[in-house]
């Protein structure tokens, strides 16, 4: 007997050893390297001719594939041994950051290597992608650095005062700011001096001079403190020897100058307050307005974090929902745009009430005058519905439109219960279809709603279905509310009501019919009209949703049983209505006329061969049925394929004397 489970352990074994033979067998190993990495070019020549122009990174020189790739092995691919930037890192350690570096060049931080480097060679110097300018422009925006006066080292390059990988000075600086600027500039010159009014200044170079490019002389900064501007630098400092002190703490002396904060109605900045004034600005000249000592929204974050309400405490501590919209200003850094930054009469520093500020950006004709601009809850402004940073919802919306919108038309909220809801309101998109501010239509539509405009934005297909399909009235006229709820119903596809009745309140005439009847359609009698016609439109006369015989044999498909194999009755197979009626009839089966009156439509009943046919008898006026089935038989002339002995031979006389002519 056969072990299974043996023969199985051996089968695994035998495949474990089959693919560790082969797996070895591109390994590469001290003795094998040269050969595995030859075995690379082999199939690979055209990466060694063109991995090998121009500046090429060692291991590709030294065709050492291997140092940073696995070998194919059963799987092919191009397998790195490891991820940037750890791959990197196994030879170039001393570009790795550590935890206590000042700066870290922000690709660094990211472990994007191949941001600025290329891996296998390049044209240009150390495997950059670009030249050197080029590729810190990349990133850095080159208007800041093409201005009228450009300080000599940035025309030498980047490296020449940065390190691009990392730094333990601010800024990626190879130095010091105060070192690196006195390995060019003399302090001890006349001419340093004089230009210093004759201070004895050896530090704090970047308080005045901006390092890279400026419309000023001297790359002096854009915007000068007063003092510093006439050269009046005693009004804030004394020299004791060579050391220069300010005569009292910065903030204090702010105060000899600029007006004092008084407390009052509104609100203060709390720097301001607190006479902090360094906290913000810059003491001796800025590129930014107002002196500032950072952009604005640099300045204002560094303490309110980054939320519309959040502070840095709450920023640390709590997990901060996505923000999806962003206020410009914010985005801009233009905090200044609504905020005073010193004090304000009103709350939060505005700078002007709620609804005036926003509109000092956002058109007032739009969005106040509009009489069919959304007004908010009254005494209540834009922030009723908007937050004014930053949102976790979509145009900066205090919540969820689900929550907002339902929180004043409690009507709508009540309708969500119902059975059908229109898809934009059953995922509270309620802008799907109303436009909220600057609105033409009534109920701030964002379309018309009596010629079907707003409904097409989405269901454009159903009014433009083609010249080959009849449209239902209402739709041809885009009077889709005729039928339908905007927000929900209690019946399929936001219907208003049950679909029958519906139709039945146009549709008087047939609703006479079915109601005055002795023999309905049964789906009538049960108002299911779209049993058999199309809501919207059809290709099909009537608007049915198939053709004749077909929505017929949809519910008595027993009437073609013997169409196939068999004898057909041609007004059957052709319209159904040629014989009965389509909603109901004072006659049994719906027909139109009586057995036989309606069969004389056709059929000639008197006559000789009509006699003939019948055996000399003269059938009954509604005896047709009798003998013929009326849509199709297995047998010549209609007749019932189950009928009596005397009458199958064509005997009639044992039962009927006849009636003869």
């Amino acid at each position: 007997m056969i072990n299974k489970s043996s023969n199985s352990k051996n089968i695994t074994i035998f495949f474990s050893i089959v693919m560790a033979a082969l797996l070895f067998s591109c390994a590469p190993s001290s003795q094998q390297s040269a050969r595995t990495a030859k075995k690379c070019l082999d199939c690979h020549p055209e990466m060694g001719e063109r991995f090998k122009k121009g500046y090429v990174h060692a291991p590709v020189q030294n065709e050492r594939c291997d140092k940073c790739h696995l070998p194919h092995g059963l799987v092919g691919g191009v397998f790195l041994r490891q991820e940037p930037p750890t791959l990197c890192y196994t030879c170039h350690q001393a570009i790795a950051p550590s935890k206590d570096q000042k700066s870290i060049h922000p690709p660094v931080v990211e472990g994007k290597c191949k941001r600025c480097h290329n891996s296998h060679n390049s044209i240009y110097p150390r495997l950059l992608k670009e030249d050197s300018e080029k590729t810190c422009f990349n990133c850095h925006e080159k208007e800041n650095f093409k201005k009228k006066y450009i300080h000599p080292p940035v025309q030498q390059g980047c490296k020449t005062c940065h390190d691009p990988h990392k730094s333990d000075n601010s800024s990626l600086l190879s130095s010091a700011p105060d070192t690196g600027c006195r390995s060019c500039h003399q302090t001890d010159r006349d001419t340093f001096k004089k230009a210093h009014h004759n201070y004895p200044v050896e530090s704090g170079c970047l308080l005045c001079h901006t390092p890279h490019a400026s419309d000023s002389p001297n790359l002096l900064k854009k915007n000068l403190h007063k003092p510093v501007s006439k050269g009046e630098c005693d009004s804030c400092h004394q020299v004791q020897g060579q050391k220069i002190s300010t005569k009292s703490p910065a903030n204090e002396l702010c105060l000899n100058c600029h007006e004092k904060p008084m407390s009052g109605p509104g609100s203060i900045h709390k720097p301001y307050l607190n006479k902090q004034c360094i906290s913000c600005h810059a003491v001796h000249a800025s590129d930014e307005r107002l002196l500032l000592a950072q952009p604005a929204e640099e300045v204002c974050l560094g303490c309110h974090g980054t939320g519309p309400t959040s502070t840095v405490e709450e920023s640390t501590t709590q997990e901060k929902p996505k923000m999806t919209s962003h206020h410009q200003p914010v985005v801009k850094g233009q905090c200044l745009s609504c905020h005073n930054g010193h004090s304000s009469p009103r709350k939060s520093q505005l700078k002007d009430d709620e609804k005036t500020l926003c509109l000092n950006c956002h058109e007032k004709k739009t969005f106040a005058e509009s009489g069919a601009s959304h007004q908010p809850a009254p005494e209540q402004s834009c922030n009723t519905c908007h937050l004014p940073h930053e949102s976790a919802n979509q145009n900066l919306l205090t919540s969820p439109q689900a929550t907002l919108c339902f929180s004043c038309h409690k009507k709508e909220a009540d309708e969500r219960g119902r059975f059908s809801l229109h898809q934009p309101f059953a995922t509270a998109n309620c802008t799907g279809c109303h436009q909220l501010h600057g609105a033409k239509e009534k109920k701030y539509l964002k379309a018309n709603n009596k010629n079907g405009d707003l409904c097409a934005t989405c269901h454009q297909s159903i009014q433009d279905a083609g010249d080959t399909i009849q449209s239902h009235a209402p739709v041809a006229k885009g009077e889709c509310h005729r039928c339908h709820s905007p927000h929900s119903a209690d019946f399929a596809y936001v219907v208003k009501q049950k679909p029958g009745k519906l139709c039945l309140e146009c549709h008087k005439d047939v609703n006479q019919i079915i109601q005055n009847s002795k023999a309905p359609h049964k789906p009538a009698v049960d108002e299911n009209c779209i049993t058999c016609h199309a809501a919207h439109g059809s290709p099909h006369d009537h608007i049915l949703k198939k053709g004749q015989p077909v929505v017929c044999l949809s519910c008595h498909n027993e009437i073609a049983e013997y169409w196939r194999q068999g004898v057909v009755h041609t007004p059957a197979v052709k319209n159904c209505l040629q014989c009965h009626q389509a909603h109901g009839s004072d006659i049994e089966g719906m027909l139109t006329k009586k057995g036989g009156l309606l069969c004389a439509d056709c059929h000639t009943v008197t006559g000789p061969e009509f006699l003939k046919a019948h055996k000399g008898i003269k059938p009954g006026q509604d005896s047709c049925n009798s003998c013929h089935d009326p849509h199709g038989s297995p047998e010549k002339g209609l007749l019932y394929p189950v009928g009596h002995t005397p009458f199958k031979e064509g005997n009639c006389s044992p039962c009927h004397d006849g009636r003869k002519n």
